[in-house]
């Protein structure tokens, strides 16, 4: 339902800046006590002995202006800042009230710059049905003016002021909420050029949305007004929107807010309105438990809400959900491990529900130790308790022996999860449970490998079979005790020497001291001496591919091939040939 309002002048000349006597173009006034809306009145009655107070700060643009029939704009009041101060009280059915706008500063040609009061209004509300249990509500509203404005712009009477309204609404929903206001307003007459300015029907409406209960909502709203003796002028049928919101801080501090523009340009629609307000504005819910969320949505009204940042909206306190992981002293998570919590129990990973206190947690595993923890449960979306593990060592004993079965005294070996060193063999030592990949080796042997699973608690014993090594580490080269055979006059490895090579290769590998090898290649002085320096060269690369490919890095190694120029021994005999037909290995730099 819509509002009329009023317009311009019919005989009085604007030229001065000064407003017509008796005019006042004020008409926004903030509702007293509706909950759901800022301007439209609504009939929810508080309860007995209700008392609340709030105050709501606006400006409004061109709220006040005059256009002579010429089209001539006289902006009277061009803009104003308002504090609408509010007080009221409820018995039984009767709410009472006063308010009273303190004008903080004006602008226009009517007394611009101006500070001053408002009217005083003595407002009263009769609530007939109560929405809440009939299927509409029912209100009678009536106010007093009194003329206290203390300012020379029309923004008050020069003589009592009147009002009365009846009060309409309905809940459509539990959300949305749909009141109407329609009443008559009594002023002195003002003759204006095109307009008689007297006796006005006013009328508003509002839809409220609840977006949460006691917590936040939204309203739209639409307000006019009309002069008895003159309805079909528009300059007197001012038409203003609103958009508006509450929110309730707490229980009892409410904010509210919202912004609006006039319709038309009917006198006393302003170009545009911005407000926000704070309030005493006691729930009319009660909130028996003290946890913030009022009764009527609230699940528990008698328990408190935990509010734990985990479903704090319902008011009842929740059980926290709780996650319980085993992991070892690394902070692994323990394969196969179990816990238990009074009665519960789970894997690790799993989890349970329980409330604020404080609880003992056990665990154990397979080859690990039990522990038991306590810990305090405080509420919240999750908690993960962790309990750390002890692992039960195992023994391990690793020996060495010849390929004739004969025990190698002076072997060492290492493995994998500890750092290296070596520890001698046939000694017994304390491991962890699992699987190791095992390293031996000693003078004049060959490095080899070996596995063992040591279990917990018990003494685990692994043999490793040595053979003799045909690689040997000296200052100044590498010795092998074996050729590198190749194909006739080509560079192809022959298979038969794969096997020193990975020697060779497991032998740079140990010994990272050796920086940098050089690889040699010689032939016997058959043939051209181009031919044999190339075949050398050629030769000595494909060893050194083949032991980048065992794992060697590339730039530990350099090829150098020299053919015929450093025989081992002179001659022709077959002898020599095979003698000086070789790969040697030179170490060109140590880091030690």
């Amino acid at each position: 339902m819509l509002m009329l309002l009023m317009s311009l002048a019919q005989a009085q000349d604007f030229s001065n800046g000064q407003a017509p006597e008796g005019l006042n173009g004020q008409l926004f006034r903030p509702s007293l006590d509706a909950k759901n809306t800022l301007w439209t009145n609504d009939s929810l009655r508080a309860p007995n002995k209700y008392t609340f107070g709030k105050a709501m700060l606006h400006y409004a643009n061109d709220p006040v202006v005059y256009v002579r029939n010429d089209g001539e704009r006289t902006e009277l009041v061009s803009g104003i800042w308002q504090l609408d101060a509010m007080v009221g009280h409820t018995r039984g059915p009767v709410r009472f009230g006063l308010q009273l706008p303190v004008y903080l500063r004006s602008f226009g040609e009517a007394a611009g710059g101006e500070s001053g009061l408002g009217d005083l209004a003595l407002d009263v509300k009769f609530t007939a049905l109560d929405r809440t249990v009939k299927p509409v509500g029912l209100a009678l509203g009536g106010r007093v003016f009194v003329p206290t404005a203390t300012v020379v712009a029309p923004l008050g009477n020069e003589t009592l002021g009147w009002e009365i309204e009846a009060i309409v609404d309905k809940e459509l929903t539990e959300k949305w909420l749909l009141a109407a206001n329609v009443g008559t307003r009594g002023v002195p007459t003002v003759e204006l050029e095109n307009l008689t300015w007297d006796d006005q029907i006013f009328l508003r409406g509002g839809l409220g949305y609840t977006v949460n209960p006691n917590r936040l909502g939204l309203s739209a709203e639409v307000a006019s007004q009309f002069n008895y003796n003159d309805f079909s002028n528009p300059a007197g049928r001012p038409i203003e929107g609103l958009l508006g919101f509450w929110n309730r801080l707490t229980p009892n501090l409410m904010l509210r807010g919202g912004a609006g523009a006039g319709l038309n340009s009917g006198l006393g629609a302003p170009k545009y309105r911005v407000m926000l307000g704070l309030g005493f504005e006691p729930s009319l819910v009660s909130d028996r438990d003290g946890d913030g969320i009022f009764d009527d949505v609230d699940a528990c009204p008698d328990t408190p809400e935990d509010v734990d940042n985990f479903e704090d909206s319902d008011g009842c306190p929740e059980a926290t959900p709780v996650t319980v992981k085993v992991v070892d002293g690394e902070g692994a998570e323990v394969p196969g491990a179990t816990w238990t919590q009074g009665s519960a129990s789970g894997a690790s990973g799993e989890s349970l529900e329980l409330d604020e206190g404080k609880y003992s947690f056990s665990a154990s595993a397979q080859s690990f130790g039990e522990n038991t923890i306590e810990k305090s449960i405080s509420g919240g979306s999750g908690v993960e308790v962790v309990i750390e593990l002890g692992v039960l060592p195992g023994s391990l004993i690793v020996t060495a022996v010849d390929e004739e079965g004969n025990g190698i005294p002076d072997a060492i070996w290492t493995h994998d999860k500890l750092s290296p060193g070596g520890e001698k063999t046939g000694v017994a030592f304390e491991a962890n449970p699992g699987d190791y990949d095992l390293v031996v080796s000693a003078p004049g042997f060959r490095q080899m490998t070996g596995t063992a699973l040591v279990v917990s608690e018990e003494q685990v014993e692994v043999q490793v079979v040595l053979v003799p090594a045909k690689v040997e580490i000296s200052a100044e080269r590498i010795d092998i005790q074996d050729s590198v055979y190749f194909e006739v006059n080509k560079d192809i490895i022959k298979s038969e020497s794969f096997e020193l090579l990975d020697e060779v290769a497991e032998t740079l590998i140990a010994h990272p001291e050796l920086v940098l090898i050089r690889i040699e290649g010689h032939t016997d002085s058959r043939g051209a001496a181009d031919a044999n320096k190339d075949l050398s060269q050629r030769r000595a690369e494909s060893v050194r591919t083949y032991l980048v490919s065992k794992g060697v890095e590339s730039e530990r190694l350099e090829a150098v091939g020299y053919g015929e120029e450093k025989p081992l021994e002179p001659g022709s005999s077959q002898a020599a040939y095979a003698k000086n037909r070789r790969v040697d290995f030179f170490v060109a730099e140590r880091s030690d």
